[in-house]
């Protein structure tokens, strides 16, 4: 082989690897990519959020064309210069609070940050209940007396014990 098919060669495989780094240059900005971390990816496919869709595995890795709408959609807002509120707002308006990636910290949606912290007060107060329970109705142990024993023959048993132990 040549020297000149060596470099037309290299070229050509660093033009091939070179492609898709450049199309894969984002078409939005970082701050919507912040912004899109906020937001839930709603292309059915994944559970991510918008600035974070990548769908993992499969001839595919990267973020989907719903997301990078979503993203450019946020871009677009960022531009007239709505702030990151009002831009979720704005997609709440458009999707519902289905787009929220965690719900709100007030109203309705506090109850959702709320109740893992009243089940484990009620589970802790569950178990200690239990367990007190448990410890103030064991059962007294009881010496083994065999049956049909009399307190008479109980008695002269331990007085013979008594005799044979004094030693």
């Amino acid at each position: 082989m040549t020297k000149s098919k060596r470099i037309a060669a290299l070229a050509l495989v660093t033009v091939v690897s070179a492609v898709p780094l450049l199309m894969a240059q984002a078409p939005y900005s970082a701050r919507a990519k912040e912004v899109g971390m906020h937001l839930k990816c709603m292309c059915k496919g994944c559970d991510m959020t918008a600035g974070g869709c990548a769908h993992p595995g499969g001839a595919f890795s990267g973020p989907c064309e719903t997301a990078k709408s979503e993203l450019q959609e946020v871009d677009g807002m960022l531009a007239k210069g709505m702030s990151e509120q009002q831009i979720i707002d704005a997609f709440v308006a458009q999707y519902g609070t289905i787009i929220y990636v965690e719900p709100p910290k007030h109203g309705f949606g506090l109850v959702a940050w709320l109740m893992p912290i009243v089940y484990a007060v009620v589970g802790l107060a569950l178990v200690i209940f239990i367990v007190r329970k448990w410890y103030f109705n064991r059962p007294i142990a009881q010496p083994a007396v065999p049956a049909g024993t009399t307190t008479e023959a109980l008695e002269r048993a331990r007085a013979q014990a008594a005799r044979d132990t004094e030693d």
